[in-house]
């Protein structure tokens, strides 16, 4: 299982009905994770929007990246598990319009540097927001649950009124379940070393853009569109 936001409030949720033995009303309210996770995903699908529709410009190529599920707006303000500044707001929203223009402008292969310049500070806040909230907020939160799952095997394991074979299988079920959480605690923490690579990347294209060659440009582009990509997949819905 991939972490998201919405699956470890309902992870943590059914371990609280779990505990206290409660079978009944156990709805779990984990709407703002889901917002959480929307938003997320939205800024994952601008900033690889913004790589493909540059990778195609530079390569004298119409881009056909699917905006449908995009939108100009993402109000910032606190959403439960992650909070999204004013920044953030103004730099997805201007990673959009800049993926916008570059569809419609005549001569957007010659503005290619334009748009590289035009986008750096946008591109470094939304792979920041999505370092941040992935692999800081959602790792903590996994970290939190591990926590709680210790506590209530401990009690179990402890219990000498229950069977050695009972409390073996406790202890087993315990470590398969931190097992699964620490793999995705794993995930995120080289999601955040790719984040960062790319980051970094760009920041190096952004400076020596006046120097650089369409080709050149068009390689580290695509490469940083394929990294995010491909590392992102398990982690963001598609």
């Amino acid at each position: 299982m991939s972490p998201s936001f919405y699956k470890t409030c309902l992870s943590d949720c059914q371990n609280k009905h779990i505990t206290t033995l409660n079978i009944h009303q156990t709805d779990c309210d984990c709407t703002q994770n889901q917002e959480a996770d929307r938003i997320t995903e939205l800024m994952y699908h601008g900033l690889q929007g913004y790589f493909n529709a540059l990778t195609n410009i530079s390569d004298n190529q119409l881009t056909n990246y699917q905006t449908e599920g995009l939108t100009n707006a993402i109000t910032s303000g606190n959403f439960g598990s992650i909070q999204v500044n004013e920044a953030e707001a103004k730099s997805y929203s201007n990673i959009i319009t800049l993926i916008g223009r570059a569809f419609t402008d005549r001569y957007r292969r010659n503005k290619i540097k334009t748009y590289i310049s035009n986008a750096n500070q946008p591109v470094q806040d939304l792979l920041h927001f999505l370092d941040l909230n992935l692999a800081g907020n959602l790792k903590g939160k996994l970290e939190v649950q591990k926590s709680s799952i210790k506590n209530y095997y401990f009690d179990l394991v402890r219990d000498t009124e229950l069977s050695t074979y009972e409390r073996t299988k406790f202890a087993e079920d315990y470590f398969l379940r931190i097992q699964e959480i620490e793999r995705q605690q794993r995930e995120l923490e080289e999601y955040s070393k790719i984040l960062n690579s790319i980051a970094e990347g760009h920041s190096k294209l952004y400076a020596e853009v006046e120097q650089l060659h369409n080709d050149d440009l068009k390689v580290a582009l695509a490469k940083y569109g394929s990294q995010l990509k491909m590392h992102s997949t398990a982690l963001i819905k598609r």
